[in-house]
């Protein structure tokens, strides 16, 4: 060891030992060969093996205060608590000083100082204690550790001994270690204080016995407290969490049986509790060598005879009650069939357990151990929720008036069912439909009836379920439950093609906004229509299309005819619109998967937001100051306005042409038309102060000033008004249809016809079903939400949805929510 420390640099010295033998065979260490050795605040004599205190006291400077004396009482080290009766006189003084509120150099009161006083002329005496070093164990000695345990109200205390038995049966005691504390500032019972000192010796024990080595059988604990002792022979939980919470400390290191009682009087602990002067403890010999009983031969363990006590204890007030409890098993089965198999099995096995039974069950399940299963299961179910009524017809009783099965009659039959009595009884019914089995609305197994009947049905509706549950079972509120699980049943709500709808939203601020006719508008296509190249016989025809622009706020159309659906064909078209009609600061636009009946060429065109053609077609209208807006995929209602719009061209059309073909002008000519009587159809009745005559505002109001297809007013070629009072004229006319416009127009929207409740919004991780218009529903997809954007008034109307093959964005009317807890 010491050429290892020495390459390191560290060389041990001061080797010493009471042997003079080893001593000679330590020739190459550097021994030290004093008589008196200091070890951490001891001082240890070779020659008489022993253990001594060096108590050095500097003189007493004046005024003492708090920081003289903590200095003073800091400097005597007592590592094992030998002097602990002496130590803890200081630790208190150490404690009033604290409690006297005073700095550290300012002059302690008179009565600190007059205790200080007296105990530091007595600490020069602790140098006249002398501890043996050696406690005079040999080998084959029985050694036992003996703990003693004490408090008053200023401190407690702990103080272990060795207690060592030869092979001759004598017996030598020796003082082994010792703590002290001081008790908390806030004062407690000594009762709790005693139960501290406990602790403190339990904690002292083990760690004794852990350095020496001694089975836990060879330890003993004492303790003068019968409180004490009764808290250790309870449980914890019935004491308060203080005491509770020692006891279970104490309780998990030593057990009741390693605790004794012990008098006052032979507790050594008793004088480490109050404290002792140094003069009192070097005349105390039980402290140094125990209590008497130690030295015999044999101990009596004492145990108070009444070990109880309410101190401490927790009062609960608490008033017992009976309840019926569901049998926890019922739950676990998730289908009838199994839950009548499982419980037959253990039917078999408990009849083929009987010694007395000579013909054993075995093979598949007959009719009749299903029966009986059938039968255990529902009278299972009867008692657990009609026990009471039970109990009363057991009895012969009447229900009470106001118990809900007392209309029914019901009565116990001779398999102890409960049925219901009715007054079918003459029918030439069976006797389950005379008398059908009673079974409550709120049970495990009921619900398992209802999905039994559901599955047996072929997944049949809530009154096909009614009529075959009824056949066996009178279920309380049977429409309710089979109702509920109808629309709970993933397979039914998967088929039964319903989606999602929510509140209905606010209209936009460019529908409710006065402004220029077309200043904001929405593009839709119509079509495909058959266009000839000319007129006469053999000549080819080839597809054409319909751009239709509708003004966002009078809801004038605007019909442009075009030959492809090219982004060139659409600006071209555009370009048209727009010198006729002005430029449009937004215009919105359909997504394109929602054209019913619509061409494939026209569904590639508006697949997707991302399509290149709208990318050059939005990028070319930018650049001339129009916004492109585009509205979720597949969401028709979002774009009402122009479908409305498209439908109303088609009707015309139809009416028009029919089947013909027409060749690109004589289309052109027919849709002109169209979008005159388009424009001519009222949007509100105006009535004009000046003859009274009823008129209606139509959306040629805004684009001319009156409607397209009336006769032409008067020549105003003769008139004496100016071109200044014509134009001022002309303005009044056009601000008393916007006025009209405002006042009777938008006082249509203010309801809502459709979609008038707001209904739960789908979260983040909802499974749902997403409608696909030309598939049935059993092929549509599942997807996860795994966003929402919310509109303006915070409410979800779209989603972006996990689906197989990557993401979708959808409006929720496309979204069929599945009754699945994620």
């Amino acid at each position: 060891m010491n050429e290892l420390l020495a390459k390191g640099g560290f060389e041990l010295q001061k080797w010493t030992s009471n042997s003079q033998e080893l001593l000679k065979e330590m020739k190459d260490l550097k021994i030290k060969t004093d008589e008196i050795i200091k070890i951490v605040g001891l001082t240890w004599n070779r020659s008489d093996d022993s253990f001594t205190y060096k108590v050095v006291t500097p003189a007493l400077k004046e005024p003492a205060t708090k920081r003289s004396i903590i200095a003073d009482i800091s400097r005597f080290y007592d590592p094992l608590g030998w002097v602990g009766p002496s130590i803890i006189i200081s630790k208190m003084l150490i404690q009033k000083l604290w409690l006297a509120g005073i700095d550290w150099d300012e002059a302690v009161p008179t009565e600190i100082l007059n205790e200080w006083s007296t105990y530091r002329e007595e600490l020069k005496l602790l140098s006249n204690i002398t501890i043996p070093r050696w406690i005079g164990i040999h080998t084959g000695d029985i050694i036992e550790l003996h703990g003693f345990s004490d408090a008053s109200k200023d401190a407690y205390a702990a103080v272990i001994y060795c207690r060592v038995i030869d092979s001759n049966g004598g017996v030598r005691v020796a003082l082994i270690m010792a703590k002290t504390r001081v008790a908390p500032v806030r004062q407690i019972s000594i009762p709790r204080l005693e139960l501290c000192g406990a602790v403190l010796l339990t904690r002292l024990m083990i760690e004794v016995a852990t350095v020496m080595n001694i089975d836990k059988s060879r330890l003993h604990a004492w303790t003068d407290s019968t409180i004490v002792l009764a808290w250790l022979n309870g449980h914890p939980n019935r004491w308060k969490v203080f005491v509770a919470n020692r006891v279970s400390e104490i309780l998990s290191s030593l057990d009741t049986h390693h605790w004794s009682h012990v008098s006052s009087k032979d507790n050594p602990a008793d004088v480490a509790s109050r404290g002792l002067f140094p003069a009192d403890l070097i005349k105390d010999s039980m402290w140094f060598q125990g209590p008497e009983f130690l030295h015999k031969k044999q101990i009596e363990y004492l145990k108070p005879k009444d070990m109880k006590t309410e101190l401490e204890r927790i009062k609960i007030k608490s008033h017992g009650t009976v309840t019926q409890g569901s049998a926890v098993i019922w739950e676990r089965f998730s289908s009838l069939t199994r839950m009548i198999r499982v419980v037959a099995y253990c039917k078999r096995f408990a009849f083929n357990a009987r010694k007395e039974t000579l013909k054993k069950r075995s093979g598949f399940l007959s009719t009749l151990e299903l029966n009986e299963a059938r039968s255990i299961c529902i009278r299972q179910c009867q008692a657990e929720n009609f026990h009471e009524e039970l109990a009363m017809l057991h009895k012969n009783e009447n229900l009470p008036k106001r118990n809900h099965l007392r209309t029914l009659n019901p009565f116990v039959d001779k398999d102890q069912i409960l049925k219901v009595g009715g007054r079918l009884e003459h029918s030439n019914l069976n006797k389950l439909r005379k008398h059908p089995i009673l079974m409550p609305k709120k049970s495990h197994f009921t619900n398992l009836l209802i999905d039994d009947a559901h599955r047996q049905t072929l997944h049949g509706g809530p009154q096909l379920m009614m009529c075959y549950l009824q056949s066996r079972y009178w279920i309380i509120g049977l429409r309710q439950l089979a109702s509920s699980h109808f629309r709970k049943c993933v397979t039914c709500v998967r088929n039964s093609n319903n989606t999602q709808n929510q509140l209905m939203g606010q209209l936009p601020s460019a529908r409710v906004t006065p402004s220029r006719a077309f200043k904001s508008s929405g593009v839709d296509y119509a079509g495909p229509f058959q266009i000839r190249t000319s007129k006469g016989r053999g000549y080819k025809s080839h597809k054409g299309y319909i751009c239709l622009f509708v003004c966002m706020v009078t809801r004038a159309i605007h019909l442009e005819l075009v030959t492809d659906l090219t982004s060139d064909g659409f600006l071209q078209a555009f370009k048209r619109f727009v010198a006729r009609r002005g430029y449009c600061s937004d215009l919105w636009s359909d997504n394109g998967t929602n054209f019913t009946g619509a061409a494939s060429e026209l569904k590639r065109l508006f697949a997707s937001e991302h399509n290149s053609m709208l990318s050059e077609v939005a990028e070319a209208l930018a650049t001339n100051g129009c916004n492109f807006h585009f509205i979720p995929s597949r969401a028709p209602n979002f774009g009402g306005l122009w479908e409305a719009g498209v439908k109303s061209v088609k009707y015309h059309l139809s009416r028009v042409i029919g089947q013909s073909t027409l060749t690109f002008e004589e289309l052109s000519t027919v849709l002109t038309q169209v979008e005159a009587c388009l424009n001519s159809r009222p949007l509100s009745v105006i009535t004009c102060n000046d003859d009274e005559n009823i008129t209606v505002l139509t959306p040629g109001h805004f684009l001319v000033g009156e409607p397209l297809v009336v006769p032409p007013d008067r020549n105003f070629e003769n008139s004496n008004l100016s071109s200044l009072r014509r134009w001022q004229y002309t303005q009044r006319m056009l601000q008393d249809f916007w006025r009209q416009w405002s006042k009777q127009y938008l006082n249509k929207f203010y309801q809502r016809y459709l979609w008038s409740s707001q209904n739960p919004q789908p979260k983040v991780g909802d499974i749902v079903l997403v409608k696909e218009d030309n598939l049935p529903a059993c092929r549509w997809l599942y997807g996860r939400v795994i966003a929402t954007h919310p509109g303006q008034d915070n409410i979800v109307r779209v989603v972006t949805l996990k689906v197989k093959n990557g993401t979708l964005k959808r409006s929720i009317s496309k979204l069929c929510p599945l009754p699945i807890e994620t």
